[in-house]
């Protein structure tokens, strides 16, 4: 396989393991919140279940943040 093919193959291989972080935020704030919402409405506790569940929710789209960071640092050395 020729060099360029090689870092071409690197760099699709790259885009596909750290494109998927925008989703997996969205999802983290998304599912949170909602859930928050859902609760709400269940219980009667209208906002602090939101509010809850937002906090978790940016909570886990930021651990997932960090994650992806500590990877592509370990794979860069």
């Amino acid at each position: 396989m020729s060099d360029r093919s090689h870092d071409s193959d690197e760099m699709w291989r790259l885009a596909g393991r750290y494109s998927a972080i925008g989703i997996e935020m969205c999802a983290a704030v998304a599912f949170g919140t909602l859930g928050g919402v859902w609760l709400d409405g269940k219980l009667g506790t209208t906002p602090w279940l939101f509010w809850i569940g937002l906090v978790v929710g940016i909570g886990a789209a930021t651990r997932a943040v960090l994650r992806v960071v500590r990877d592509f640092k370990r794979s860069s050395r």
